[in-house]
């Protein structure tokens, strides 16, 4: 069995052509990495907002289809802890046990909410759509969801139940 000369020029890499290769990739990752990170923290909050918002949006359209007065309440009066969507003919924001709720989603990972004075434990929507309070005022008010990226939102509803989404700076809607 005769061995073949070894030839220059084979394809392939050198050690060091690899270990300069990879210093370069650790560098490129050093840098992205603070970055992606700002990203999951922001798309955490805004997943956060739209599954809070679509609830409400839920709670609304169930009171004005199904012509019932519909709550959403926060479990444990905290929002972050997650909520809870049923019918609600008392305006009492307590859903009875025996009740089984419409809808409902867990706690927020990494979230915090805050309210308005008026929206600390729940909402209260008519089958006209509106939002009112436990002594049928009319209830407008704003839910700020904070996350540690640099984006938090406010979810915004006026006296007649429409509700929106706003998003800004941490810094501005979320002091520490």
């Amino acid at each position: 069995m005769a061995r073949e000369p070894f030839i220059i020029g084979e394809p392939g890499f050198t050690l060091v052509e690899l270990l300069f290769t990879l210093a370069i990739l650790a560098i490129a990752l050093s840098i992205a990495a603070p970055s992606f990170s700002e990203l999951l923290h922001n798309q955490r909050a805004s997943a956060a907002t739209q599954d809070l918002r679509n609830a409400l949006d839920f709670a609304r359209e169930s009171a004005a289809h199904s012509g019932q007065p519909i709550s959403i309440a926060a479990a444990g009066d905290d929002w972050a802890s997650g909520w809870e969507v049923f019918a609600d003919s008392g305006n009492s924001g307590v859903r009875a046990p025996q009740q089984l709720p419409l809808a409902a989603h867990g706690p927020l990972s990494g979230i915090s909410i805050r309210t308005d004075s008026t929206s600390r434990r729940y909402l209260h929507f008519t089958p006209r759509g509106n939002a009112i309070q436990p002594n049928g005022a009319f209830h407008s008010g704003t839910l700020t969801l904070c996350g540690a990226g640099s984006t938090s939102y406010h979810i915004v509803f006026n006296k007649a139940g429409r509700i929106r989404t706003e998003s800004g700076n941490t810094e501005d809607y979320c002091p520490r």
